[in-house]
């Protein structure tokens, strides 16, 4: 593994609003807390640092979808369209299946289409 050295200033690296993050983990903290009170400060730290990592995640799972190109978004759609494809295929013999199948791969094939161009 090579030792790439980080510069001071910390360019490259994502930003982050760290107060809209701390923000989001007090309401979570809140909002879990409404009614009720942990039972001892060991317990209070332990929930709120739950709270602080689920809005950590959150942060950086927004970022890493603002991120993404439109060919990205486009090959994840065309994914869970495949996936609901194959959910179409496991329906029940009784049920139609023919709209919605043609619907879905219509909608693929036109993603296919706009990613091309």
């Amino acid at each position: 593994m090579p030792n790439a050295p980080i510069p001071a200033t910390a360019e490259g690296m994502p930003k982050f609003n760290r107060a809209a993050i701390m923000t989001l983990a007090w309401k979570l903290y809140r909002r879990d807390w409404v009614n009720s009170r942990p039972a001892s400060a060991e317990a209070r730290r332990k929930s709120f640092s739950r709270c602080l990592k689920s809005a950590w995640m959150t942060a950086k799972f927004e970022a890493e979808t603002a991120r993404k190109t439109i060919k990205q978004r486009a090959a994840d759609r065309v994914e869970e369209l495949t996936r609901e494809l194959m959910r179409i295929d496991a329906r029940p013999w009784k049920m139609t299946t023919v709209a919605d199948r043609r619907a879905i791969q219509a909608e693929i094939q036109a993603l296919c289409i706009t990613t091309l161009q």
